[in-house]
């Protein structure tokens, strides 16, 4: 029984947290391996839940721009969390490769999407500038 709401609780942090804190860091609070919170956060989906989280702040049917805004929080995050792991001491040699090549993409995602906000602001400036419609 106290497994099950170590579990929800986990879950609870990790979301409150936006997916911040580290599998170490909550398995440390709650007393249970890392791997038993990687398990929980793969089998119950926790960053699916915390991709519908932040959009649920958005409640309103969200238009293209502001899933382009979704997008970047959600990239930063991980960013974020990349950023955690890389300065932890005792990453192997792989692991380092793995997350800088992970934190390169992200980079590149964001750029990509920094393309299309400014398209928009163009976009959206041509519009109001348009005498049509006024």
């Amino acid at each position: 029984m106290k497994k099950n709401q170590d579990r929800k609780n986990a879950e609870k942090v990790f979301l409150k947290d936006s997916g911040r804190i580290t599998n170490k860091e909550m398995a440390k609070k709650l007393g249970v391996h890392p791997a038993t919170i990687a398990r929980w956060k793969k089998v119950d989906e926790w960053d699916l839940k915390l991709i519908q989280n932040i959009t649920d702040k958005n409640h309103s049917q969200p238009e293209e721009k502001d899933f382009l805004e979704i997008d970047m929080r959600h990239l930063n995050m991980l960013n974020d969390r990349i950023e955690a792991h890389l300065e932890r001491k005792e990453l192997l040699p792989s692991e380092i490769l793995e997350l800088s090549q992970a934190k390169l993409n992200i980079i590149s995602c964001i750029e990509i999407l920094n393309e299309q906000f400014r398209y928009f602001d163009i976009k959206e400036n041509e519009l109001h500038e348009d005498p049509e419609f006024d």
